[in-house]
């Protein structure tokens, strides 16, 4: 069969046409999930806007501090852990640096993890610059880890109204360990304390106490027993008590402080510290992995979008880098993978919300045992109103898409050969019942649908269906009787 000119073009034009309609289908979707998941990207925008922001903080300059006579002093008012630690290792390196006379440590802690509490101590011992804790302000506490970091300094004192001890070891929820291990941990503990406080030639059996029976005692009761070495009201008596005193430091060398009348110098955290701080946060932590979840699900969802991606990215690396701090359960981490896994296929097969709601109970359950990590009583713990909130959002994000999705694959479809359907045309000769008419502005070939009747030139026709490369028509008024011929008579 030879195909004319016209049809030839028009067989071009069709399978053409069929290519970039079948391909506007795709985009329709894709741009109806993008409009539903903007704001969401907004909000991974701003998240990393901040994070660069610190990340700039963190490496501007400091100012250096004055060479005069001086005393460092750095304030611990929070849990003992990873962040803790780094803040002393960086106070006391600043005080050797900066020829420091001492370094003061105002303590107010509920206390922290064993791990972090070793390590401080170990720093204090170890140090060549004198350390002074000190509990304040009135009404503070160096309870369980912290009276360990208060006792391994070479002055301990305390501000009225403080209270210091409570050291029995714990699980992470506050209650006891099994017999065989809260002995082991004891007996360590005991071991550590009773060498410290000799050392220092302080009491004893009160600090050892503090673990055993997990006592603790107010300033008057620890100062007057000497289990720690004075009471001051603040930092200048403080300064000014302890002037002309000899301390031990670590190789059995001795030190005299010359702390009265002398500056003291402020030592704070960095960004750097004050975000990894926040990285140390399990709530936060949580947090970043719903922020990562939420990058790389809309990224894959919807190809090209680029900065959910990228934003998912980075914020994957840093709870990573949190959950690390942590000590977690991994376990659950499998269970929070899958929770991703499931919401992706969802978009992908006819599952029609099945695998999003698994995948809502497998985040809740794989979170709660992944943040069960065994953190040391007084620590910041997982809030489950947080799980279950963030979960709803996302199982809400999931069922929001799997049902624009299904609505569009169900749509009557208006591109492509079934969408011309309905259109109307005009003939630009008589259709006899054959002829020419014009659509989207091109000439093809029709026939009427009822062999028997013919139209006339100009008449508005609607397409019935489409044949190959000819268009079945039938006239917009079926009863108009100055184009409708019926045997050749009109009507």
């Amino acid at each position: 069969m030879i195909l004319s000119t016209s049809d030839a073009y028009q067989n071009f034009f069709l399978n053409g046409y069929i290519s970039v309609e079948a391909t506007k289908d795709k985009n329709m979707l894709r741009s109806s999930l993008f409009h539903v998941l903007r704001r969401l990207v907004l909000v991974l925008v701003g998240l990393a806007s901040v994070v660069t922001l610190l990340v700039v903080w963190a490496l501007a300059p400091h100012a250096a501090r004055a060479a005069s006579p001086h005393v460092d002093v750095v304030v611990l008012n929070s849990t003992i852990d990873a962040s803790s630690l780094r803040l002393l290792t960086h106070a006391i390196d600043s005080a050797r640096q900066d020829g420091a006379r001492a370094l003061v440590l105002e303590i107010d802690t509920p206390g922290g993890d064993l791990d972090s509490m070793k390590a401080m101590t170990q720093l204090e011992l170890a140090s060549s610059v004198p350390i002074i804790a000190y509990v304040s302000p009135t009404g503070g506490r160096a309870a369980s880890a912290g009276a360990f970091v208060e006792l391994s300094a070479q002055v301990a004192a305390m501000a009225p109204t403080t209270r210091i001890g409570a050291s029995s070891p714990v699980t992470g929820t506050g209650s006891d360990l099994d017999s065989t291990l809260k002995s082991k941990i004891e007996n360590d503990l005991v071991a550590s304390i009773t060498s410290i406080q000799e050392r220092y030639g302080r009491n004893v059996p009160l600090a050892t106490a503090m673990v055993t029976e997990a006592r603790a005692y107010d300033e008057q009761t620890a100062t007057q027993n000497h289990l720690v070495d004075l009471q001051a009201p603040d930092l200048p008596a403080l300064l000014t008590t302890i002037d002309g005193r000899s301390v031990q430091l670590n190789g059995n060398h001795t030190a005299t402080l010359q702390t009265s009348g002398v500056e003291t110098e402020m030592l704070s955290a960095s960004a750097w510290d004050a975000f990894y701080s926040l990285l140390l946060d399990p709530n936060i932590v949580f947090l970043l992995f719903i922020v990562a979840l939420l990058g790389l699900y809309v990224e894959i969802s919807h190809p090209g979008a680029i900065l959910p991606g990228v934003v998912g990215a980075i914020a994957l690396l840093l709870f990573l880098l949190g959950a690390g701090t942590l000590a977690p359960n991994w376990a659950g981490l499998g269970l929070m993978v899958l929770a991703f896994v499931l919401l992706v296929l969802d978009v992908r097969l006819p599952t029609h919300g099945v695998l999003t709601v698994g995948a809502v109970v497998s985040l809740v359950i794989g979170s709660l045992i992944f943040f069960d990590s065994g953190t040391s009583y007084g620590g910041v713990q997982l809030q489950p109103w947080l799980v279950y909130v963030a979960a709803s959002m996302i199982g809400l994000i999931g069922l929001t898409l799997v049902i624009i999705i299904v609505r569009v694959q169900r749509s009557p479809v208006r591109n492509g050969v079934e969408g011309m359907a309905g259109r109307s045309v005009v003939s630009i000769t008589a259709l006899e019942p054959e002829g020419r008419v014009s659509y989207g502005g091109e000439n093809w070939s029709a026939i009427l649908d009822l062999p028997t009747t013919s139209v006339g030139q100009g008449t508005e026709l609607q397409i019935v269906r489409v044949e190959g490369l000819r268009l079945v028509v039938r006239p917009l008024s079926a009863m108009s009787s100055s184009t409708l011929v019926h045997n050749n008579v009109k009507f």
